[in-house]
């Protein structure tokens, strides 16, 4: 990894300058201090104290020859075994996901410290510091009291019966049992204050959660919203791209209506706000066909840019 580089060059690096560095992202002082924090208590990182260049302090390894890389080297023989075991399940994919971010670990970076594999994720957001209270709380089937600040109402105290968590747009949600409401509803982890475990008896679902997301983008699937067919009219200068990304696995080709232009392909989903805010990405790309009443709220909206930027 680039930090490890860094922290290894024998001038020594400000803290700005390890944060600038065009190999890595442009992360907060914070969360590097938190970074080398890390480096220190899980792999023994001993930092030299005294080098300075003017009244900044110079970041480098005590020991220059030392590198987190060798000692990680147990950790990627514990991989290697899984991937192993892992093997034995090829094809199957609950497993093949798995198998693919452990090959990532394994093989993403060079023998220099260089890495060529990486995710989009967001090491920044909000709210993962509960990931591992949810999953304990999801495995031995407790409940939790919740204290959480919507974005634009007062903050409020809730008991919750967590049953999946799920990532989304780089946002991590939990499904779970709210009491208050009396029904399964998601809550993004960034608006969580405060977690808390209760000792009083777990209400279970028999929700498949293998099937929960089958008919919808993202996480907002409401229950009261019926599956619908949904017609795009795609420039076939994108087509390309939404053919390899598809926008749903219910995504199909409509061959009879394409033109020299357009290709049409046809969703069978329900229609949520993520569904929306996706196909609003695609700009003048895609044109909704029906939906009727889908394509006269995307008129509205797109009134209402025009009005915002004078067009």
């Amino acid at each position: 990894m680039r930090l490890d580089q860094l922290l290894r060059n024998p001038e020594g690096r400000t803290l700005n300058e390890i944060r600038t560095d065009p190999q890595i992202d442009d992360i907060s002082e914070r969360l590097l201090r938190d970074n080398l924090k890390e480096l220190e208590d899980k792999y023994g990182a001993v930092y030299e104290t005294t080098l300075y260049r003017g009244r900044e302090r110079l970041w480098r390894y005590k020991d220059t020859n030392f590198s987190i890389m060798k000692q990680t080297s147990k950790d990627m023989e514990i991989i290697r075994h899984s991937l192993e075991n892992l093997n034995l399940f090829k094809g199957d994919p609950r497993y093949d996901m798995l198998r693919f971010y452990l090959m990532g670990l394994e093989k993403g970076v060079s023998e220099n410290g260089l890495s060529f594999m990486s995710f989009d994720n967001n090491s920044e957001a909000m709210g993962l510091e509960y990931v591992e209270d949810i999953l304990e709380a999801i495995t031995h089937k407790y409940p939790l009291k919740m204290r959480y600040k919507p974005f634009s109402r007062n903050e409020f105290t809730s008991n919750i019966h967590p049953y999946h968590l799920r990532q989304y747009n780089r946002r991590w949600y939990v499904f779970a049992y709210s009491e208050d409401k009396e029904d399964i509803l998601n809550f993004p982890l960034d608006r969580i204050t405060k977690l808390e475990h209760l000792s009083k008896p777990y209400i279970d679902t028999d929700i498949d959660f293998d099937e929960y997301f089958d008919d919808i983008v993202g996480v907002s699937n409401y229950k009261n919203t019926a599956v619908e067919k949904v017609v795009l009219k795609v420039s076939n200068k994108s087509i390309d791209y939404i053919r390899t990304k598809p926008l749903h696995w219910t995504q199909t080709e409509l061959k009879e209506l394409g033109t020299e232009s357009h290709t049409f392909i046809q969703l069978k989903l329900k229609v949520n706000t993520e569904l929306k805010m996706l196909l609003f990405s695609y700009n003048d790309a895609i044109e909704v066909v029906e939906p009727l009443w889908l394509v006269e709220e995307f008129r509205k909206k797109i009134k209402n840019m025009s009005d915002i930027y004078k067009v």
